[in-house]
């Protein structure tokens, strides 16, 4: 039988080993951010106290992130509490107070403290160094910055209708598209196609397949219904299902298998959509709600890349971050029979060139380059 002082040596032990473990993780948190901004922790962090705090191991998007509704939870209850700041792609976020001495309190308390709200995880907090411009710039700028861009920036030729179709017609088609036994797998989603196939190696149309289900009459009508000038027939529907953190890469779709309208009805988890300009580099995001319709024709359509960054939450104008859920698309193009794109752009156009990546990275977006001409020597 084990005696008290054995018990007091066991106890030791285990706290000894709780700390060590404690410790790695700082050690790894700390490296993170350092590594991250490229500059030392004397140059990031304050050891005098600031009104502003530094979440060290607390972002959104990713593994293990934290959602703002549980931070307002966390800090909403100490004085002096202003808001709190989540930049997408950062390792850390940042807390806001409206005084030096309010800050230290809050500090104090949570600094390496195992968290009730977020399941007994450890926060480590520091004092944002008021010199370091990098982070005082996204504490200042913060939600005045917006990540989308729903009536901010008009690109020609995108619509968004919100509320297209009724809560009842969207249950309905849900119902019959999870009824569904014919998916077709891809990488992280799923796939329906009717009218023809899409190729998703190429972007361009694939070979004919099934007829458009009974659904999509009640959408053909609607669509009839809306102030769109020249709407043609739509040939070709894809109906995909994004389980909550997939998306899809960026991407124009052929110019010379498609026409001029790519319209796609978004079902079940509102996400951000990112719009990329080939030409300028320029970046638009868009939200695209649960029951909207999104029409991309003449610029939007030929200039500009679209794609759905994979990840579990999306950050707002307001700096909330929503959490993602399962989505729905129904996708729904044209068709040109003869392969012969009459756009405005053929410097980006397929009808006469070849296509290449434009850079190596994961993300790269595929855009097009002149043939080069034969030689004869």
């Amino acid at each position: 039988m084990m005696t008290s002082a054995e018990s007091a040596i066991l106890l030791t032990r285990n706290e000894a080993r709780k700390l060590r473990k404690l410790q790695t993780k700082k050690l790894q948190a700390y490296e993170t951010v350092t590594k991250f901004e490229k500059v030392t922790c004397s140059e990031l962090f304050s050891a005098v106290p600031t009104q502003y705090l530094c979440l060290i191991n607390v972002n959104f998007g990713g593994v293990g992130n934290v959602t703002t509704e549980q931070l307002i939870k966390i800090f909403n209850s100490f004085k002096g509490y202003i808001g709190v700041r989540l930049t997408h792609g950062k390792p850390y976020s940042f807390v806001m107070f409206d005084s030096v001495s309010t800050a230290l309190c809050a500090q104090k308390i949570l600094h390496e403290k195992p968290n009730e709200i977020l399941n007994g995880r450890v926060l480590f907090i520091e004092f944002v160094n008021l010199k370091y411009q990098n982070f005082m710039n996204q504490i200042e700028e913060g939600s005045s910055t917006p990540t989308s861009t729903n009536g901010k920036r008009n690109i020609p030729g995108l619509f968004l209708i919100e509320n297209f179709i009724t809560d009842e017609l969207s249950e309905s088609i849900l119902n019959n598209i999870y009824s569904n036994t014919g998916w077709i797998l891809l990488q992280h989603r799923k796939v329906l196609h009717y009218g023809h196939k899409f190729d998703y190696d190429t972007n361009q149309v694939g070979e004919p397949s099934h007829e458009f289900p009974s659904f999509m009459n009640s959408i053909f009508d609607k669509l009839k219904k809306i102030n769109y000038p020249l709407l043609p027939e739509m040939e070709q529907l894809s109906i995909l299902h994004y389980p909550t953190g997939t998306g899809i890469p960026p991407h124009i779709d052929c110019h010379s298998s498609f026409g001029e309208f790519i319209m796609s009805i978004s079902l079940g988890s509102p996400v951000i959509m990112e719009l990329k300009n080939v030409k300028t580099g320029e970046v638009m995001n868009i939200d695209l709600p649960d029951r909207s319709l999104l029409i991309l024709s003449n610029e939007a359509r030929y200039v500009w890349s679209h794609s759905i960054r994979a990840r579990k939450s999306d950050q707002l104008d307001n700096g909330q971050v929503r959490e993602r859920g399962p989505r729905i698309s129904l996708t729904l193009r044209t068709l040109n029979p003869d392969k012969i794109c009459k756009c405005s752009w053929p410097e980006l156009c397929d009808r006469n060139i070849i296509h290449l990546e434009l850079n190596q990275t994961p993300n790269s977006i595929i855009s097009f380059i002149p043939r080069k001409k034969k030689t004869t020597n």
